[in-house]
C-alpha cells in the first residue's frame, strides 16, 4: 500500500449483494468518500437510499471522508408500514 491510500472493508448485504461482495477488502485514495464505493460497484442513483454503518456506527452522509481500516457496511433501506 502506497502513502496515498488506505484500506478498508466493505460489506454489502440483502439485496445490495447483487452490486458488491459479502466482504471484500479495497486498497482507495486517501480522501475518499462513501459516495465513491456506490460509484465504484454502479448501484443505481435509485438504490442509494441505504442505511450505512462505519465502524458499527450510522452514517447518512455520503460525504464522509473514509480513514484507513474503515469497516463499510452497507444495508438497503428498512421497509414496513
Amino acid at each position: 500500500m502506497s502513502n496515498n491510500t488506505i484500506s478498508i472493508t466493505v460489506k454489502f448485504f440483502a439485496t445490495l449483494r447483487q452490486y458488491g461482495p459479502a466482504k471484500e477488502i479495497l486498497s482507495i485514495p486517501k480522501e475518499s468518500r462513501v459516495k465513491l464505493l456506490f460509484d465504484a460497484y454502479n448501484i443505481p442513483k435509485d438504490e442509494r437510499r441505504t442505511i450505512i454503518l462505519i465502524n458499527g456506527r450510522p452514517h447518512k452522509n455520503q460525504n464522509t471522508i473514509l480513514e484507513d481500516g474503515d469497516i463499510i457496511s452497507i444495508f438497503p433501506p428498512i421497509g414496513g408500514g
